[in-house]
């Protein structure tokens, strides 16, 4: 065994499947007292796995595993097979998935949890750590920074002046976060992050580009995940927020004074102009666009290579270039794909009329 497959060892978390039943809010039917420490899917699973089916055409397979416990729903309970005879434990549920995710959450332990302070690390005698820290080597924390109890900065994490990072946060290794940014609780930033680079802002005339100072900053709610190489530029005068809940995607750019509302989802390599709103429960498709100004209202979703230029209204569900109501685009589509033959008969047509007209 290698030193980290015994370090993974030594970290995991060990749970009676009655106090996960406790922890996810599932019906616990079966053995009370099985312990278990991973959650997986059924081509992984051991004597010692959680792992869920959420459908039937899957269920024989995980009768079949290793896996002593089912997350499953009711629907697919009430359906075995009683000549299966499986002496699995079940947690039901109506929604699988979250239950599941909860507890995978509970069973993994948290990387880079090491709560020491490296000495290799740079930190101004100003700054204000709090209790249970990981600070790894190659960590710079700048002045008048405060760092909220058990978060962790992986190796490598540069944190800018006038910081503040709530407690419970996790930053992977190599993420910056900019002067003055705002990091509330329980945030989880992947490596290569920039939080706080200036935004771009030029006032231009014939002499050239000339530099707006962004003098604004970023604000990232509890709750919140940015993936890996995500950008979110300072606010020109006052914040970028990230609202709470929200998950970020890999190479995203968020623009200055940008508002993502709670709950949001954006996918990779989107891209959202200055000064956009979204509301509370946006979905933002695979390199979508959104330009600046303009307001996604709540629950809006927009497919993915959308460009959108206009506000929209409460549960809209757009796409294209430009963006469109999505049955809308879809019949646009058909017709351009009919274009063709259109342009043939038009032809065959005009032919016509000349032979008509001829005679």
């Amino acid at each position: 065994m290698t030193k980290e497959q015994e370090n993974n060892q030594k970290n995991k978390c060990k749970y009676k499947i009655a106090q996960i039943a406790s922890l996810t809010g599932a019906e616990l039917k079966g053995q009370a007292d099985i312990l278990v420490d991973n959650a997986c899917g059924v081509q992984e699973s051991n004597q010692s796995s959680v792992t869920f089916v959420d459908q039937k055409d899957y269920l024989k397979q995980a009768l079949n595993s290793k896996a002593p416990v089912i997350v499953s729903s009711y629907q697919i309970y009430s359906e075995l097979d009683s000549k299966l005879n499986s002496q699995k434990t079940f947690l039901l549920t109506d929604n699988p998935r979250r239950v599941y995710a909860l507890a995978a959450a509970a069973l993994t332990a948290r990387p880079y949890q090491s709560q020491k302070i490296s000495k290799k690390a740079v930190i101004d005698q100003s700054a204000k750590l709090g209790k249970n820290l990981s600070i790894h080597p190659g960590v710079v924390i700048a002045e008048n920074t405060k760092i909220g109890d058990n978060t962790i900065l992986a190796p490598g994490v540069i944190i800018g002046p006038e910081v503040e990072i709530g407690a419970n946060c996790l930053l992977h290794p190599g993420v910056i976060i900019e002067r003055d940014s705002i990091i509330k609780k329980r945030v989880i930033i992947q490596s290569g992050a920039v939080i706080g680079s200036d935004g771009f802002g030029y006032a231009t005339d014939s002499d050239g580009h000339h530099k707006i100072p962004q003098q604004g900053n970023v604000i990232i709610e509890s709750g919140v995940e940015i993936g890996a190489n995500v950008t979110i530029d300072r606010g020109a005068s006052g914040p970028t927020i990230i609202k709470r809940g929200s998950k970020l995607d890999n190479l995203i750019q968020i623009a200055h004074n940008v508002e993502v509302g709670e709950e949001s989802l954006l996918i990779s390599q989107t891209g959202i102009a200055g000064s956009t709103k979204l509301g509370k429960r946006v979905t933002l498709g695979g390199q979508a666009g959104v330009v600046g100004h303009i307001e996604l209202a709540d629950q809006t979703t927009a497919a993915a290579r959308a460009m959108v230029t206009a506000s929209t209204k409460k549960g809209d569900f757009i796409s294209g270039a430009p963006a469109q109501n999505h049955r809308q685009a879809l019949k646009e589509q058909a017709y351009l794909r009919r274009l063709p033959k259109y342009i043939e008969k038009i032809k065959k047509l005009e032919q016509k009329l000349k032979e008509l007209e001829s005679k």
